[in-house]
């Protein structure tokens, strides 16, 4: 994989409409050549009851991404074990794609509010371009000022949707379809997930 790269790491549990809409408006406005969901192992920042295996969350990005070129799932950091911290993900990544590929790291608001709490956020900031997709509410006020300077802002539709949401209407009974792909709604009742 060579040229510009946007790493999109999440939880994906389940990966919704709101992702894939976020990830197509970053690749467009930024010009990336490549899109790569990477769907997070143990995750630093979520602890809850309830997440999906491995195995599953990333069968649910396949299935949402299915039939787009340049758009891919990573199973990088499911397959690695201990908590999975983004500055050693690109740190490995770096080594393993070489001088040909520029990073770009898109995370929501939501974490661009909690980096000054990630493990080495200014190396971060230094391994990869990081492009914070705004959300609902979002004040960039609320970023610290040392921070924010290295990031950039992507305008992206506003949805209010979460994978919460989707979580609590599987286990309510309630239709999911339209906040998720087709197959990923088909993929939830036949693996009986969230229930």
């Amino acid at each position: 994989m060579t040229g510009r790269v946007g790493i999109y790491g999440g939880t994906f549990d389940p990966i919704h409409i709101g992702h894939l809409l976020v990830g197509q408006e970053v690749f467009l406005q930024c010009g990336l050549d490549h899109l790569v969901f990477m769907p997070s192992g143990i995750p630093p920042h979520k602890e809850y009851e309830g997440l999906a295996t491995a195995d599953d969350r990333a069968e649910m990005v396949r299935l949402a991404l299915n039939g787009h070129d340049h758009f891919v799932v990573s199973a990088f950091e499911l397959e690695r074990s201990g908590k999975s911290y983004t500055v050693d993900t690109l740190r490995t990544l770096i080594q393993q794609m070489g001088d040909g590929v520029e990073l770009f790291l898109i995370i929501g608001a939501d974490n661009a509010v909690d980096m000054p709490s990630w493990y080495e956020p200014e190396t971060v900031l230094g391994l990869a371009q990081v492009l914070v997709a705004e959300r609902p509410g979002f004040d960039r006020g609320q970023i610290d000022p040392i921070l924010k300077a290295k990031m950039q802002f992507v305008k992206t539709p506003l949805l209010e949707i979460s994978s919460t949401a989707i979580r609590e209407r599987v286990r309510a009974g309630l239709p999911i379809r339209y906040w998720v792909p087709d197959a990923v709604a088909d993929y939830i009742f036949t693996h009986q997930l969230y229930q």
